[in-house]
């Protein structure tokens, strides 16, 4: 009898189970939900992930410190943390200590989405968004290589146990490719006028025109960071950059900023609310030195008390520091990143510096010479930031980095590392103007140390301190 019943009870939910699961679509969906038709309708599924990518090219989050700021904020000079972290035995001093970061972002919120496009064939059916999402996707993984050296790149995705890195020449190329194809697609969509991106646009309220300058002005990038190792690529890619019909970002209304949303910005946390980052003592040199009005922007007059009062500050990169309070009171970043809603991605000016140096290297840049170029990245700088005096700063030929002095221990000061001026003079060699060039690109690309780090790297510019 026992057998039975059961036998009957679970035929009983068998029959229940089949009936429920007839139904089990109506049962499982909020009829107050936006449904899969209507997200497509507006291209919320798929436009919801792009302000993920925007956001992870240069990290809005406080996870910066680790991303960043104690990587290529460091190594290119911009900021010193005051912190002693792990006994100074840190990325500060070689000790690497933080080095994942960067790669955890690149293969966790951005390679994943990529990925996901293609499997929803996202490529066939919103082209302009896959267009879109690669470009914002060559911005991060430029960083990770030029970080990391090689990676997973092309054989991302695959199944296979042992997953081969491309070498960081094959990464380079394969940007190229990408933004051949992708390139004449947001151009159709410019031409159209299409306002697809709108609702996810971060940086330019969905004008794909500037969106179009954007990747040209990466591929500039890109073409002169291999300058030195593929002269025939640089060149051609870097040209057909400048022509391309949209152009490269050559106004301050073009430049590539990302809202941050509702966050603070990331170096006013770690800067202000934690005290864990610095004006360094290279930013001191070069800016005072030059009597650069973006000094006051760029940073904050020094709070210590046994300081001189209103005077700016920097901490030498590397210095045994005993305790966090010896340093602390030295020159904070500028206020202005207690309220700044955008996080900086590709100036104006870093563009006309670029050309600049293509100029100097005898590329077709457009009909200005290289002294053109780099008076206009120092005007456009200056706009940028909203200082004056531009035209006495550009003829300014006396000038020069300021020997550098520890008020806390003499054993840290140094001589200047380098004597050039700002003023261009035609009789300069063309490696000082190359110097000249990069030295005032570093001063504009503020703050992203990344950038910095890795023109520093390639060109040795400008000459930074001795760690």
């Amino acid at each position: 009898m026992n057998k039975i019943y059961r036998i009957l009870g679970f035929s009983f939910s068998l029959i229940m189970l089949m009936s429920c699961t007839k139904q089990f679509d109506a049962f499982n969906t909020n009829p107050y939900g936006v449904t899969d038709a209507s997200a497509a309708q507006d291209f919320n599924n798929i436009g919801s992930y792009l302000g993920q990518l925007q956001q992870n090219i240069y990290t809005v989050t406080a996870d910066l410190q680790l991303d960043q700021n104690l990587v290529g904020d460091v190594y290119a000079q911009y900021l010193v943390p005051p912190t002693p972290f792990v006994s100074n035995k840190n990325n500060v001093t070689y000790k690497i200590t933080y080095w994942d970061a960067q790669w955890n972002k690149s293969y966790q919120k951005v390679m994943p989405v990529l990925m996901n496009y293609k499997l929803k064939k996202v490529d066939v059916n919103y082209p302009q968004f896959y267009a879109w999402a690669t470009v914002l996707k060559i911005f991060t993984m430029q960083r990770t290589t030029d970080n990391y050296g090689p990676i997973i790149y092309s054989n991302y995705g695959t199944t296979s146990s042992m997953i081969n890195y491309d070498s960081q020449k094959d990464v380079y190329y394969k940007f190229f490719a990408e933004l051949d194809s992708v390139i004449p697609v947001l151009s159709k969509y410019a031409d159209d006028k299409n306002t697809s991106f709108t609702n996810f646009d971060l940086a330019y309220g969905g004008d794909v025109s500037k969106w179009v300058k954007a990747a040209n002005s990466l591929r500039l990038r890109l073409a002169m960071r291999i300058s030195k190792v593929d002269k025939v690529k640089a060149k051609v890619e870097a040209e057909k950059a400048i022509s391309q019909k949209y152009g490269i970002i050559d106004d301050n209304s073009s430049s590539l900023f990302v809202s941050v949303g509702s966050r603070e910005h990331p170096l006013g946390i770690i800067c202000f609310n934690w005290g864990d980052t610095r004006m360094s003592a290279t930013m001191e040199s070069i800016l005072k030195g030059f009597n650069d009005p973006r000094l006051q922007v760029y940073f904050t007059p020094n709070n210590d008390p046994l300081l001189v009062s209103g005077d700016y500050k920097g901490i030498r990169q590397g210095i045994d520091i005993s305790s966090k309070s010896t340093y602390l009171g030295f020159s904070e970043i500028g206020q202005i990143y207690k309220t700044a809603k955008t996080v900086q991605i590709m100036t104006a000016a870093e563009v006309s510096f670029l050309q600049a140096e293509g100029t100097l290297r005898g590329w077709n840049m457009g009909n200005k010479t290289a002294q053109d170029f780099y008076a206009n990245g120092i005007k456009l700088s200056f706009a940028q930031n909203g200082v004056s005096g531009y035209s006495d700063y550009l003829n300014d030929d006396k000038s020069t980095f300021l020997d550098y002095q520890d008020p806390m221990n003499p054993i840290n000061s140094f001589k200047a590392s380098s004597n050039i001026t700002i003023h261009w003079s035609d009789a300069d060699s063309k490696e000082v103007k190359l110097e000249k060039i990069i030295t005032q690109k570093w001063i504009a690309c503020y703050p992203d140390g990344q950038e910095a780090w890795s023109e520093f790297r390639r060109t040795g510019y400008p000459k930074l301190i001795p760690v």
